[in-house]
């Protein structure tokens, strides 16, 4: 039989020919799809399908996380830039499928509960985060790093993929995330990690308590060379910002409980900081306001401010999209990027504050206005483009 397959071949080997190559392909385009659907997060939540935090809902809190609304996908952080590094980070999943079939719960708990120290190395942070260091692991990366389009990874060319998702070069520029932190300082000269401080970035219930008590912790041992817990202002930039309530375009709206007229100061209302609590609640309004309304106010500033960043997520989203469309066929997108960079500039300033609107509401609402007119200004623009 195998002969008589042979010889017909052999007499028509055009048509096996072209058979082989459609064969090829065929088989080609498959496989690749089936890497695209086992690369998904939706495909890494069947081993991993708890709600809420810690282990086995990785999947879930990463879509609450920064890097979910930014759409950086599992393999953007659990797999190296480059080809080799997409194919090593599948073959580990192949491990990660065996061990899902043969091993315990209590196992699986333990080993997601104490995760390698270089499950996500600080380099693969700064590949995204730092213009110096995308380069370099650019240059120094093994193979090409793509051949087809499998993740946002290996498209990331700073300064420009940084600067479009309103990213600061944090080893250049020491206003980050609404805190002035100067990350080189740490990194070079106190060998800190990025999971040192950032350890509850993705997956993790980190709370921002958590996080202040790392700070202040190594601030009280470095002495009076580093700010210690009475200097509010010297780290919480955004925080002061939005209570001065100018910056942003020609707004002119200072909260009602800033500056020396209201006779005001931060630990006013943060009245738990000597006891290791920073974030003020609805039930300090009443310390001063007798009437319990304000408990409602508080309550409501935050939920109408949440809502609204919500809508404007959504907007980025659909926003972001549509420029990548724009730029991928060619067109002119410069004015529309500068447009975007604007809104996603102020909305970051809303978010880094990190009070909901609660220290500025009056601000906060007005910011988020002209966010929500500079992306429908940018929509705009998109259409004229085409």
């Amino acid at each position: 039989m195998l002969k008589n397959v042979f010889d017909w071949c052999k007499q028509h080997i055009v048509i096996f020919t072209i058979i082989s190559v459609v064969f090829v392909v065929f088989f080609g385009f498959i496989n690749i799809q089936i890497l695209h659907m086992t690369s998904e997060p939706e495909f890494c939540h069947l081993c991993h399908p708890a709600q809420g935090f810690g282990p086995l809902a990785e999947v879930d809190s990463w879509e609450h996380s920064a890097h979910g609304d930014a759409g950086v996908s599992c393999l953007d952080c659990h797999g190296r830039p480059g080809v080799v590094g997409y194919m090593k980070a599948k073959i580990g999943g192949l491990r990660d499928t065996y061990m899902q079939l043969t091993i315990s719960k209590e196992e699986k708990l333990e080993i997601l509960s104490n995760p390698h120290e270089d499950l996500v190395p600080s380099w693969h942070c700064l590949y995204c985060h730092s213009d110096e260091g995308n380069k370099t692991v650019r240059e120094t990366t093994k193979g090409p790093m793509k051949v087809v389009n499998m993740r946002m990874l290996d498209d990331v060319v700073n300064p420009d993929f940084r600067e479009r998702k309103g990213l600061a070069d944090i080893m250049t520029d020491d206003f980050v995330g609404g805190t002035h932190f100067d990350h080189t300082l740490h990194i070079e000269e106190f060998d800190l990690t990025c999971r040192d401080c950032h350890f509850g970035v993705v997956h993790n219930p980190a709370t921002a308590t958590d996080r202040m008590n790392f700070c202040l912790a190594c601030h009280a041992d470095a002495g009076d060379d580093a700010p210690q817990v009475a200097d509010c202002g010297v780290c919480h930039e955004a925080q002061k910002a939005m209570n001065v309530g100018t910056g942003i375009g020609d707004l002119d709206i200072p909260s009602m409980m800033y500056g020396d007229a209201a006779d005001m100061t931060c630990v006013d209302c943060h009245t738990g900081v000597t006891k290791g609590t920073y974030r003020a609640s609805s039930s300090t309004c009443t310390d001063c306001h007798e009437d319990e309304a304000y408990n409602e106010i508080f309550e409501e500033w935050a939920a109408e401010t949440n809502a609204r960043i919500d809508k404007l997520k959504e907007m980025r989203v659909e926003l972001e999209a549509a420029l990548a469309d724009a730029d991928a066929a060619k067109r002119d997108t410069t004015e529309v990027w500068k447009t975007y960079s604007q809104a996603l500039r102020n909305l970051k300033f809303v978010r880094n504050d990190g009070t909901n609107g609660v220290h500025n509401n009056e601000y906060a609402i007005a910011i988020l206005e002209t966010v929500k007119a500079d992306f429908k200004k940018a929509f705009t623009q998109l259409d004229s483009v085409w």
